[in-house]
Protein backbone atom coordinates (compact mmCIF):
# COMPACT_ATOMS: atom_id res chain seq x y z
CA UNK A 1 0.00 0.00 0.00
CA UNK A 2 1.11 3.35 -1.06
CA UNK A 3 2.12 5.85 1.52
CA UNK A 4 0.03 8.98 1.22
CA UNK A 5 1.22 12.70 1.50
CA UNK A 6 -1.43 14.46 3.40
CA UNK A 7 0.51 17.79 3.00
CA UNK A 8 0.77 17.34 -1.03
CA UNK A 9 -3.27 18.18 -1.51
CA UNK A 10 -3.27 22.01 0.16
CA UNK A 11 0.43 22.47 -1.36
CA UNK A 12 -0.93 21.85 -4.87
CA UNK A 13 -3.95 24.10 -3.86
CA UNK A 14 -2.07 26.53 -2.87
CA UNK A 15 0.24 26.91 -5.57
CA UNK A 16 -2.80 26.59 -8.09
CA UNK A 17 -4.21 29.14 -6.45
CA UNK A 18 -1.88 31.36 -6.74
CA UNK A 19 -0.43 30.79 -10.03
CA UNK A 20 -4.24 31.07 -11.18
CA UNK A 21 -4.28 34.55 -9.41
CA UNK A 22 -0.80 36.09 -10.92
CA UNK A 23 -1.89 34.67 -14.47
CA UNK A 24 -5.09 36.15 -14.63
CA UNK A 25 -3.53 40.02 -12.89
CA UNK A 26 -0.73 39.70 -16.00
CA UNK A 27 -3.50 38.65 -18.37
CA UNK A 28 -5.63 41.55 -16.99
CA UNK A 29 -2.49 43.95 -17.06
CA UNK A 30 -1.53 43.05 -21.15
CA UNK A 31 -5.59 43.81 -22.22
CA UNK A 32 -5.49 47.15 -20.05
CA UNK A 33 -1.76 47.58 -21.97
CA UNK A 34 -3.14 47.23 -25.34
CA UNK A 35 -6.78 48.73 -24.51
CA UNK A 36 -5.15 52.06 -23.20
CA UNK A 37 -3.15 51.75 -26.56
CA UNK A 38 -5.91 51.40 -28.74
CA UNK A 39 -7.19 54.40 -27.63
CA UNK A 40 -4.64 56.51 -27.71
CA UNK A 41 -3.76 54.76 -30.96
CA UNK A 42 -4.57 57.55 -33.69
CA UNK A 43 -7.46 56.69 -36.44
CA UNK A 44 -6.13 54.87 -39.89
CA UNK A 45 -5.97 51.88 -41.59
CA UNK A 46 -3.12 50.17 -43.72
CA UNK A 47 -3.62 50.22 -47.35
CA UNK A 48 -2.45 46.62 -47.84
CA UNK A 49 -2.32 43.18 -45.25
CA UNK A 50 1.29 42.62 -45.13
CA UNK A 51 2.67 45.84 -46.98
CA UNK A 52 0.97 48.55 -45.31
CA UNK A 53 1.35 51.97 -47.12
CA UNK A 54 5.23 51.15 -47.46
CA UNK A 55 4.70 51.53 -51.44
CA UNK A 56 3.02 54.51 -51.30
CA UNK A 57 5.73 56.24 -48.59
CA UNK A 58 8.47 55.13 -50.32
CA UNK A 59 7.18 56.03 -53.96
CA UNK A 60 8.49 59.71 -55.10
CA UNK A 61 5.65 59.73 -57.47
CA UNK A 62 2.78 59.35 -54.58
CA UNK A 63 4.82 60.26 -51.17
CA UNK A 64 3.56 63.73 -51.21
CA UNK A 65 -0.22 63.22 -52.09
CA UNK A 66 -0.08 60.00 -49.62
CA UNK A 67 0.20 62.42 -46.63
CA UNK A 68 -1.44 65.16 -48.35
CA UNK A 69 -4.76 62.18 -48.79
CA UNK A 70 -4.15 60.82 -45.35
CA UNK A 71 -4.10 63.83 -43.18
CA UNK A 72 -7.17 65.27 -44.90
CA UNK A 73 -9.06 61.86 -44.13
CA UNK A 74 -7.71 60.95 -40.88
CA UNK A 75 -6.05 64.10 -39.46
CA UNK A 76 -3.02 64.94 -37.86
CA UNK A 77 -1.85 61.66 -37.16
CA UNK A 78 -2.81 58.10 -37.84
CA UNK A 79 -1.78 54.35 -37.48
CA UNK A 80 -0.86 52.38 -40.67
CA UNK A 81 2.70 49.88 -41.09
CA UNK A 82 5.34 50.43 -43.10
CA UNK A 83 8.68 47.91 -44.33
CA UNK A 84 6.21 45.15 -42.29
CA UNK A 85 5.78 47.23 -38.61
CA UNK A 86 3.08 48.84 -37.14
CA UNK A 87 3.56 52.79 -37.67
CA UNK A 88 2.09 56.20 -36.27
CA UNK A 89 2.76 59.23 -38.72
CA UNK A 90 2.75 62.35 -37.35
CA UNK A 91 2.13 65.69 -39.34
CA UNK A 92 1.41 68.27 -36.94
CA UNK A 93 4.19 70.38 -36.10
CA UNK A 94 3.08 70.57 -32.52
CA UNK A 95 3.33 67.10 -31.91
CA UNK A 96 6.52 66.74 -34.30
CA UNK A 97 8.18 69.31 -31.88
CA UNK A 98 7.21 67.11 -28.75
CA UNK A 99 9.20 63.94 -30.38
CA UNK A 100 11.94 65.56 -31.08
CA UNK A 101 11.82 66.57 -27.39
CA UNK A 102 11.70 62.66 -26.29
CA UNK A 103 14.54 62.39 -28.78
CA UNK A 104 16.91 63.91 -26.29
CA UNK A 105 16.41 60.58 -23.96
CA UNK A 106 19.40 57.85 -24.66
CA UNK A 107 16.93 54.87 -25.14
CA UNK A 108 14.06 56.79 -26.22
CA UNK A 109 14.35 56.18 -30.26
CA UNK A 110 16.69 54.23 -32.81
CA UNK A 111 17.58 55.20 -36.10
CA UNK A 112 15.59 53.51 -38.40
CA UNK A 113 16.43 53.16 -42.23
CA UNK A 114 15.35 50.23 -44.71
CA UNK A 115 18.57 47.86 -45.21
CA UNK A 116 19.43 49.07 -48.61
CA UNK A 117 19.99 52.75 -47.41
CA UNK A 118 21.75 51.60 -44.31
CA UNK A 119 23.88 50.43 -47.10
CA UNK A 120 23.95 53.28 -49.11
CA UNK A 121 24.72 55.52 -46.56
CA UNK A 122 27.56 52.93 -45.03
CA UNK A 123 27.45 51.72 -41.34
CA UNK A 124 29.17 54.47 -39.65
CA UNK A 125 27.13 57.34 -40.68
CA UNK A 126 26.07 59.88 -38.51
CA UNK A 127 22.04 58.92 -39.74
CA UNK A 128 22.45 55.33 -39.18
CA UNK A 129 24.24 55.22 -35.59
CA UNK A 130 22.74 55.49 -32.37
CA UNK A 131 23.63 55.65 -28.55
CA UNK A 132 27.06 56.53 -27.83
CA UNK A 133 28.37 55.58 -31.18
CA UNK A 134 25.74 58.28 -32.51
CA UNK A 135 27.46 61.06 -29.81
CA UNK A 136 31.04 60.51 -30.55
CA UNK A 137 30.42 60.60 -34.38
CA UNK A 138 28.41 64.15 -33.67
CA UNK A 139 31.11 65.62 -31.25
CA UNK A 140 33.78 64.82 -34.12
CA UNK A 141 31.52 66.07 -37.19
CA UNK A 142 30.22 68.87 -35.51
CA UNK A 143 33.55 71.27 -34.79
CA UNK A 144 34.17 70.73 -38.53
CA UNK A 145 31.08 71.99 -39.41
CA UNK A 146 30.28 75.34 -36.95
CA UNK A 147 28.91 77.87 -38.22
CA UNK A 148 32.41 79.99 -37.23
CA UNK A 149 33.79 76.57 -39.42
CA UNK A 150 31.48 77.37 -42.14
CA UNK A 151 32.42 80.96 -42.13
CA UNK A 152 35.58 80.00 -43.76
CA UNK A 153 33.77 77.97 -46.60
CA UNK A 154 32.87 81.66 -48.08
CA UNK A 155 34.97 82.24 -50.75
CA UNK A 156 35.16 78.72 -52.10
CA UNK A 157 31.22 78.76 -52.28
CA UNK A 158 31.75 81.95 -54.14
CA UNK A 159 33.77 80.57 -56.29
CA UNK A 160 31.72 78.07 -57.41
CA UNK A 161 28.75 80.69 -57.45
CA UNK A 162 30.73 82.92 -60.25
CA UNK A 163 30.63 79.48 -62.51
CA UNK A 164 26.82 79.40 -61.91
CA UNK A 165 26.39 83.36 -62.82
CA UNK A 166 28.98 82.43 -66.23
CA UNK A 167 26.96 78.90 -66.92
CA UNK A 168 23.54 80.71 -66.85
CA UNK A 169 24.61 83.84 -68.89
CA UNK A 170 26.00 81.83 -71.43
CA UNK A 171 22.60 80.00 -71.92
CA UNK A 172 20.57 81.03 -75.32
CA UNK A 173 17.19 80.10 -75.05
CA UNK A 174 15.43 78.05 -72.29
CA UNK A 175 17.17 75.58 -69.90
CA UNK A 176 16.63 74.12 -66.84
CA UNK A 177 17.10 75.61 -63.53
CA UNK A 178 16.70 72.46 -61.56
CA UNK A 179 19.80 70.58 -63.69
CA UNK A 180 21.65 74.40 -63.01
CA UNK A 181 21.37 73.91 -59.59
CA UNK A 182 22.05 70.71 -58.67
CA UNK A 183 25.70 71.04 -61.09
CA UNK A 184 25.86 74.25 -58.81
CA UNK A 185 25.38 72.53 -55.56
CA UNK A 186 27.94 69.69 -56.41
CA UNK A 187 30.43 71.89 -57.56
CA UNK A 188 30.35 74.07 -54.09
CA UNK A 189 30.38 70.84 -52.18
CA UNK A 190 33.46 70.21 -54.45
CA UNK A 191 34.65 73.50 -53.48
CA UNK A 192 34.44 73.44 -50.15
CA UNK A 193 35.82 69.75 -49.56
CA UNK A 194 38.99 70.47 -51.77
CA UNK A 195 39.26 73.82 -51.99
CA UNK A 196 39.38 73.86 -56.10
CA UNK A 197 37.41 72.62 -58.84
CA UNK A 198 37.59 69.08 -60.69
CA UNK A 199 38.04 69.05 -64.46
CA UNK A 200 35.00 68.96 -66.28
CA UNK A 201 35.10 65.46 -67.32
CA UNK A 202 35.98 64.17 -63.57
CA UNK A 203 32.99 66.35 -61.93
CA UNK A 204 30.60 64.89 -64.60
CA UNK A 205 31.86 61.04 -63.72
CA UNK A 206 30.93 62.64 -59.94
CA UNK A 207 27.39 63.77 -61.00
CA UNK A 208 26.35 60.99 -63.05
CA UNK A 209 27.50 58.66 -60.00
CA UNK A 210 26.10 60.82 -57.09
CA UNK A 211 22.73 60.75 -59.24
CA UNK A 212 22.28 57.24 -59.42
CA UNK A 213 23.14 56.73 -56.14
CA UNK A 214 20.63 59.57 -54.36
CA UNK A 215 17.67 57.72 -57.08
CA UNK A 216 18.62 54.65 -55.15
CA UNK A 217 17.74 56.29 -51.62
CA UNK A 218 14.00 56.50 -52.73
CA UNK A 219 14.05 53.31 -54.66
CA UNK A 220 12.22 49.55 -53.98
CA UNK A 221 14.99 47.33 -51.77
CA UNK A 222 15.65 45.16 -54.75
CA UNK A 223 19.42 45.14 -54.06
CA UNK A 224 19.57 41.35 -55.06
CA UNK A 225 18.34 42.41 -58.82
CA UNK A 226 21.42 43.49 -60.60
CA UNK A 227 19.18 46.22 -62.76
CA UNK A 228 17.31 47.71 -60.19
CA UNK A 229 17.79 51.04 -58.67
CA UNK A 230 18.84 50.01 -55.51
CA UNK A 231 21.73 47.68 -56.86
CA UNK A 232 23.29 50.10 -59.11
CA UNK A 233 22.61 52.83 -56.42
CA UNK A 234 25.49 50.42 -54.49
CA UNK A 235 27.57 49.96 -57.56
CA UNK A 236 27.39 53.69 -57.65
CA UNK A 237 28.51 54.06 -54.47
CA UNK A 238 31.43 52.11 -54.44
CA UNK A 239 32.67 54.08 -57.49
CA UNK A 240 32.21 57.64 -55.36
CA UNK A 241 33.99 55.85 -52.44
CA UNK A 242 36.95 55.24 -54.40
CA UNK A 243 37.74 58.44 -55.33
CA UNK A 244 36.98 60.22 -51.71
CA UNK A 245 39.08 57.12 -50.75
CA UNK A 246 41.99 59.04 -53.13
CA UNK A 247 40.82 62.77 -51.74
CA UNK A 248 41.41 62.11 -48.24
CA UNK A 249 45.10 59.96 -49.14
CA UNK A 250 45.92 63.27 -50.93
CA UNK A 251 44.79 65.73 -48.64
CA UNK A 252 46.33 63.29 -45.56
CA UNK A 253 49.91 65.16 -46.47
CA UNK A 254 48.63 68.37 -46.86
CA UNK A 255 45.82 70.01 -44.32
CA UNK A 256 44.08 73.14 -45.00
CA UNK A 257 41.35 74.52 -44.21
CA UNK A 258 39.01 72.84 -46.53
CA UNK A 259 36.02 70.36 -44.86
CA UNK A 260 38.01 67.15 -45.92
CA UNK A 261 40.78 68.81 -43.97
CA UNK A 262 38.44 69.89 -40.51
CA UNK A 263 37.10 65.77 -40.52
CA UNK A 264 40.54 64.18 -40.71
CA UNK A 265 41.89 66.77 -38.20
CA UNK A 266 39.55 66.33 -35.90
CA UNK A 267 39.57 64.93 -32.50
CA UNK A 268 37.56 63.84 -29.49
CA UNK A 269 38.16 64.50 -25.82
CA UNK A 270 40.11 60.98 -25.59
CA UNK A 271 42.25 62.03 -28.53
CA UNK A 272 41.06 59.54 -30.96
CA UNK A 273 39.84 60.99 -34.86
CA UNK A 274 37.52 59.92 -37.19
CA UNK A 275 38.69 56.59 -39.31
CA UNK A 276 38.53 56.89 -43.35
CA UNK A 277 35.62 54.58 -43.49
CA UNK A 278 33.88 57.10 -40.82
CA UNK A 279 34.64 60.05 -43.13
CA UNK A 280 33.82 58.39 -46.41
CA UNK A 281 30.38 57.29 -44.93
CA UNK A 282 29.70 60.72 -43.04
CA UNK A 283 30.61 62.68 -46.72
CA UNK A 284 28.36 60.79 -48.26
CA UNK A 285 25.70 61.77 -45.01
CA UNK A 286 26.31 64.98 -44.29
CA UNK A 287 27.35 66.66 -48.46
CA UNK A 288 26.89 64.67 -50.85
CA UNK A 289 23.37 63.84 -49.81
CA UNK A 290 23.07 67.96 -49.03
CA UNK A 291 23.53 68.26 -52.63
CA UNK A 292 19.88 67.52 -53.22
CA UNK A 293 18.54 69.55 -50.45
CA UNK A 294 20.36 72.54 -50.57
CA UNK A 295 19.47 72.40 -54.89
CA UNK A 296 15.81 71.81 -54.10
CA UNK A 297 15.85 74.36 -51.43
CA UNK A 298 17.15 76.93 -54.38
CA UNK A 299 14.69 75.39 -57.00
CA UNK A 300 11.69 76.21 -55.20
CA UNK A 301 12.94 79.91 -54.00
CA UNK A 302 13.44 80.60 -58.12
CA UNK A 303 9.62 79.06 -58.47
CA UNK A 304 8.42 81.24 -56.10
CA UNK A 305 10.39 84.47 -57.26
CA UNK A 306 9.30 83.68 -60.64
CA UNK A 307 5.71 83.60 -59.76
CA UNK A 308 5.68 86.55 -57.73
CA UNK A 309 7.45 89.09 -59.23
CA UNK A 310 6.70 91.68 -56.91
CA UNK A 311 8.20 89.51 -54.09
CA UNK A 312 11.22 89.41 -56.18
CA UNK A 313 11.23 93.13 -56.85
CA UNK A 314 10.93 93.79 -53.10
CA UNK A 315 13.76 91.35 -52.11
CA UNK A 316 16.23 92.61 -54.78
CA UNK A 317 15.52 96.25 -52.92
CA UNK A 318 16.75 94.99 -49.57
CA UNK A 319 19.64 93.21 -50.46
CA UNK A 320 20.85 96.30 -51.39
CA UNK A 321 20.29 97.59 -47.72
CA UNK A 322 21.44 96.98 -44.07
CA UNK A 323 18.52 94.59 -43.37
CA UNK A 324 19.23 92.61 -46.80
CA UNK A 325 20.58 89.18 -44.99
CA UNK A 326 17.24 89.27 -42.41
CA UNK A 327 14.71 89.41 -45.52
CA UNK A 328 16.74 86.50 -47.22
CA UNK A 329 16.60 84.51 -44.28
CA UNK A 330 13.05 85.12 -43.41
CA UNK A 331 12.29 84.03 -47.14
CA UNK A 332 14.19 80.71 -47.13
CA UNK A 333 12.66 79.87 -43.95
CA UNK A 334 9.48 80.51 -45.22
CA UNK A 335 10.60 78.62 -48.37
CA UNK A 336 11.55 75.58 -46.26
CA UNK A 337 7.94 76.00 -44.53
CA UNK A 338 6.30 75.74 -47.68
CA UNK A 339 8.38 72.88 -49.41
CA UNK A 340 10.07 70.50 -47.72
CA UNK A 341 13.06 69.08 -49.33
CA UNK A 342 12.77 65.91 -47.30
CA UNK A 343 9.83 64.36 -47.41
CA UNK A 344 9.74 62.03 -44.35
CA UNK A 345 11.76 60.86 -41.17
CA UNK A 346 11.48 57.39 -39.46
CA UNK A 347 12.42 56.69 -35.65
CA UNK A 348 11.72 53.02 -34.28
CA UNK A 349 10.67 53.99 -30.38
CA UNK A 350 11.75 51.82 -27.73
CA UNK A 351 10.18 53.15 -24.77
CA UNK A 352 6.35 54.04 -25.22
CA UNK A 353 6.03 57.76 -26.33
CA UNK A 354 3.20 59.93 -25.27
CA UNK A 355 2.67 62.97 -26.89
CA UNK A 356 -0.02 65.23 -26.24
CA UNK A 357 -2.58 63.39 -28.02
CA UNK A 358 -1.15 60.54 -29.55
CA UNK A 359 0.56 57.33 -27.61
CA UNK A 360 3.45 55.57 -29.69
CA UNK A 361 3.89 52.05 -28.39
CA UNK A 362 7.33 50.28 -28.20
CA UNK A 363 8.24 48.63 -31.30
CA UNK A 364 6.13 50.93 -33.56
CA UNK A 365 7.51 53.14 -35.63
CA UNK A 366 7.37 56.78 -35.57
CA UNK A 367 7.50 58.62 -38.94
CA UNK A 368 7.51 62.54 -39.26
CA UNK A 369 5.29 63.36 -42.47
CA UNK A 370 7.52 66.26 -43.09
CA UNK A 371 5.20 66.90 -46.81
CA UNK A 372 2.28 67.28 -44.72
CA UNK A 373 2.99 69.84 -42.26
CA UNK A 374 2.48 72.77 -44.68
CA UNK A 375 -1.36 72.09 -44.07
CA UNK A 376 -0.34 72.72 -40.07
CA UNK A 377 -3.53 74.54 -38.06
CA UNK A 378 -0.80 75.87 -35.78
CA UNK A 379 -0.10 78.49 -38.59
CA UNK A 380 -1.91 81.08 -39.40
CA UNK A 381 -3.23 80.76 -43.26
CA UNK A 382 -0.87 77.88 -43.62
CA UNK A 383 -1.53 77.34 -47.51
CA UNK A 384 -0.13 81.27 -47.63
CA UNK A 385 3.38 81.91 -48.13
CA UNK A 386 4.40 85.34 -45.62
CA UNK A 387 7.54 86.57 -46.13
CA UNK A 388 7.33 87.90 -42.61
CA UNK A 389 5.45 84.81 -41.23
CA UNK A 390 9.07 84.06 -39.16
CA UNK A 391 9.36 87.68 -37.67
CA UNK A 392 6.01 87.28 -36.74
CA UNK A 393 4.88 83.31 -35.79
CA UNK A 394 7.07 80.71 -34.49
CA UNK A 395 8.38 78.89 -37.15
CA UNK A 396 9.39 75.28 -37.16
CA UNK A 397 11.89 74.37 -40.21
CA UNK A 398 13.92 72.08 -38.33
CA UNK A 399 11.81 68.67 -40.36
CA UNK A 400 14.08 69.52 -43.27
CA UNK A 401 17.34 69.08 -41.12
CA UNK A 402 15.93 66.19 -38.71
CA UNK A 403 15.82 67.31 -35.07
CA UNK A 404 16.73 67.10 -31.59
CA UNK A 405 20.21 65.44 -31.18
CA UNK A 406 19.84 64.33 -34.80
CA UNK A 407 19.87 67.54 -36.17
CA UNK A 408 21.45 67.65 -39.26
CA UNK A 409 25.08 69.35 -38.70
CA UNK A 410 25.64 69.90 -42.25
CA UNK A 411 22.56 72.14 -41.57
CA UNK A 412 25.04 75.81 -41.74
CA UNK A 413 26.76 74.28 -45.08
CA UNK A 414 23.56 73.90 -46.73
CA UNK A 415 21.82 77.58 -45.41
CA UNK A 416 25.22 79.57 -46.31
CA UNK A 417 25.01 78.00 -49.71
CA UNK A 418 21.48 78.81 -50.52
CA UNK A 419 21.74 82.44 -49.30
CA UNK A 420 25.13 83.43 -50.96
CA UNK A 421 23.81 81.70 -54.39
CA UNK A 422 20.67 83.93 -53.99
CA UNK A 423 22.02 87.13 -53.01
CA UNK A 424 23.95 86.83 -55.66
CA UNK A 425 21.16 85.77 -58.41
CA UNK A 426 19.40 89.08 -56.74
CA UNK A 427 21.89 91.24 -56.55
CA UNK A 428 23.78 93.88 -58.96
CA UNK A 429 25.72 91.39 -60.74
CA UNK A 430 22.95 88.89 -60.84
CA UNK A 431 20.59 88.19 -63.48
CA UNK A 432 16.72 88.65 -64.28
CA UNK A 433 14.59 85.91 -66.00
CA UNK A 434 10.88 84.79 -67.24
CA UNK A 435 9.60 81.10 -66.82
CA UNK A 436 8.62 79.44 -69.76
CA UNK A 437 4.25 78.97 -70.02
CA UNK A 438 3.09 75.46 -70.04
CA UNK A 439 4.92 73.32 -68.02
CA UNK A 440 4.91 71.18 -65.33
CA UNK A 441 5.46 73.36 -62.17
CA UNK A 442 3.85 70.54 -59.93
CA UNK A 443 6.14 69.11 -57.74
CA UNK A 444 7.77 65.51 -56.71
CA UNK A 445 10.61 64.17 -54.99
CA UNK A 446 13.71 62.51 -56.31
CA UNK A 447 14.73 62.44 -53.62
CA UNK A 448 14.77 66.04 -53.70
CA UNK A 449 11.32 68.03 -53.80
CA UNK A 450 11.83 69.45 -57.75
CA UNK A 451 9.38 70.66 -60.46
CA UNK A 452 7.92 67.72 -62.59
CA UNK A 453 9.75 69.99 -66.03
CA UNK A 454 12.72 71.05 -64.64
CA UNK A 455 11.54 74.35 -63.89
CA UNK A 456 12.68 75.72 -67.77
CA UNK A 457 13.48 79.33 -67.73
CA UNK A 458 15.14 81.99 -69.65
CA UNK A 459 17.21 84.95 -69.01
CA UNK A 460 15.72 88.20 -69.94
Amino acid sequence: MKRRLPWLAPLALFCGYHFSVAFCGMTIGVIRRQNVAKEALPPGKAKLPIFGDTLEILNPKKMLSYQLERRERWGASWTTSVLFKKAVVITGQHEMSLARKHESRPKAFEAFFPPHHQKLFGESSLLVQSGLGHQRLRRLIQSAMVPKAVERFKSFIDVAIGDFLESCRRERGYFSMTKKLQETTLRIVVQVLLGEDLPEEDLEYLRRNLRIWAVGLLSAPLNFIPWSNAARAMRARGKVEEILLKWIEERSKKLDDTLLSQLIRATDEDGSALSTKEIVDNVFTLVFAGIDTTASTLSSSFKKLSQDTELQKLLREKLQGPEGERYLDAFLTEILRTNPPAPFAMRLVREPLKLENVTVPAGYLLVYGLGASLSDECYEKPDEFQLMRAWNQSVTTSGAFGGGPRLCPGRYLAAQSAQQVLAAVLGPEGFHWKLKEDQKLEQEYSPGLFPIDGLMLELS
